[in-house]
C-alpha cells in the first residue's frame, strides 16, 4: 500500500442496514399506533414517536457516514460523530469473534489490538459485512486469532480479557435495571395521573 489508491476504504453494507431501518420504522410504527389504538395514555405515543424520530435519522447518518480506511500509514475509522485515527505501526494483532447476543444472534467483531493486546479499534460485523471484515484483517498483516465456534460475551471475556464490556458480558442485569426503572416510571405517571385527576 504505497499511496492512495492501493488504500482499502471498507464502507457499510448498505442493503443490510436499509433493510434493518425499515423494519425499525414499521416497527415503530405499529408501536405508536398500537399505543395510540388502545387504552394507554396518549402521551406514551408521543414519547415513543419521539424516539423513533430520534433513533431513525442517527441510524441513516451512521449509515451514510461510516467507514474504515487503511493506508500505508494510520487506519482510520469514522462514525456518526468522530473519527479515530491510529498509527498502523501500532497494530499488533487482530482477534475475531462471533459473539452470541442474548436471544441467540449472533454478531461478528473484529478487535484490532496494539503489541500490549490492550484494544484500539473494534470493528462490528452488524454494521460491515463478513467480507469487509476479511478484506481488513487480511490487508494488516498481523497475526489473527479468535474462539472458532460462536462464544458469549461472558465466555469471550475470560479468553480475551478487556475486550468487551460489562454490559455485554451481563446483558440480563442491564435489561432488569431498565425494566425496573420504566416500571418505576409508569408507577409514577399513574400516580400523578390519578392524583390530577381526583
Amino acid at each position: 500500500m504505497s499511496d492512495a489508491q492501493d488504500d482499502l476504504v471498507i464502507r457499510p453494507d448498505f442493503r443490510t442496514g436499509l433493510i434493518v431501518l425499515v423494519v425499525v420504522a414499521v416497527a415503530g410504527a405499529g408501536i405508536v399506533a398500537a399505543i395510540l389504538i388502545g387504552d394507554a395514555p396518549a402521551v406514551f405515543a408521543l414519547v415513543m414517536g419521539g424516539l423513533f424520530a430520534v433513533l431513525i435519522p442517527l441510524a441513516i447518518g451512521a449509515l451514510l457516514s461510516a467507514r474504515i480506511t487503511l493506508t500505508a500509514h494510520e487506519l482510520v475509522v469514522q462514525g456518526l460523530f468522530g473519527r479515530k485515527r491510529e498509527p498502523r505501526s501500532r497494530v499488533a494483532e487482530v482477534v475475531r469473534a462471533s459473539i452470541i447476543a442474548p436471544r441467540g444472534g449472533v454478531g461478528e467483531s473484529l478487535f484490532v489490538l496494539d503489541a500490549q493486546r490492550a484494544l484500539l479499534f473494534r470493528v462490528q460485523g452488524s454494521l460491515y459485512s463478513r467480507g469487509g471484515l476479511t478484506r481488513l484483517a487480511d490487508a494488516l498483516g498481523v497475526p489473527c486469532s479468535g474462539p472458532d465456534r460462536p462464544v458469549s460475551a461472558d465466555e469471550f471475556a475470560k479468553t480475551y480479557p478487556g475486550l468487551v464490556s460489562w454490559v455485554e458480558q451481563h446483558p440480563y442485569r442491564l435489561a432488569f435495571a431498565v425494566a425496573g426503572v420504566m416500571c418505576v416510571t409508569g408507577m409514577a405517571v399513574a400516580l400523578v395521573s390519578l392524583a390530577t385527576a381526583s
